[in-house]
């Protein structure tokens, strides 16, 4: 067995969808869809620019910039999909995943559907944006033709508004994972979101004070804590 680098079981990546907001909030409404990604990528691109802009008034020498604006974050990874032998194959993933691509209408207004990437300690890949391209190539098929196997390549840009690791009330960023409380959550299905161990909902329950696991304040920000290999979240 190769060990972890950090110690711990391998946290789960999941691109959660969501529906955009309904107004002119910074968070979306509610969650669409998570796509559990049968394998953690092996490689994020990650890219900021700001826009600055020289005077064009004639002066001795090269002019010095000025600020003028931060530029949405753009990211890139590799999706990579592989339905084993079940006959619908990963079609309806990769459906859901081209499916980014189009508007929603939203008050009169087409909007596209909002997506982060969520993965256990991760912060700068974690931000809200919408899918600005997508591709999928089948590398494997069923003897009926259903592809079983793709290798999806993605590329996210942000729509603005605030980070998925920030504290809500101070903006600091939180040193662990974090998730959001939306309507149908529960303890359980949140640890197997993150871990793909649905046993560490005690975990997250002691992280967050939570002497009540079956009642979850929606809206809410739980800390997800860094499971340890072996840690069931028992005593």
């Amino acid at each position: 067995m190769i060990p972890l680098p950090f110690g711990g079981a391998p946290v789960r990546a999941t691109l959660v969808i969501y529906h955009p907001p309904t107004d002119a909030g910074k968070a979306p409404s509610s969650v669409f869809h998570r796509l559990h990604l049968h394998f953690n990528p092996e490689r994020i691109s990650v890219s900021a620019k700001a826009r600055w802009e020289r005077s064009q008034a004639p002066a001795k020498g090269v002019p010095r910039p000025q600020y003028i604006a931060t530029q949405p974050r753009s990211m890139s990874l590799e999706v990579f999909l592989d339905g084993g032998d079940d006959r619908s194959g990963v079609q309806d993933d990769v459906a859901r995943l081209l499916g980014c691509c189009s508007g929603i209408m939203i008050n009169n207004a087409v909007s596209a559907p909002w997506v982060s990437l969520e993965w256990g300690r991760s912060r700068t890949t974690s931000f809200y944006a919408y899918v600005s391209q997508a591709s999928a190539v089948y590398t494997r098929f069923a003897h009926d033709g259903t592809p079983l196997r793709a290798t999806c390549q993605v590329t996210l840009t942000e729509v603005g508004g605030a980070d998925l690791g920030q504290n809500p009330t101070s903006g600091a960023i939180d040193p662990t994972g974090v998730h959001r409380v939306v309507a149908g959550d529960s303890l359980a299905l949140i640890a197997w979101s993150a871990y793909g161990h649905p046993p560490g909902w005690r975990a997250i329950a002691e992280a967050n004070g939570i002497d009540d696991p079956a009642r979850l304040e929606l809206g809410s920000v739980l800390t997800l804590p860094v499971m340890e290999e072996g840690d069931d979240g028992g005593h």
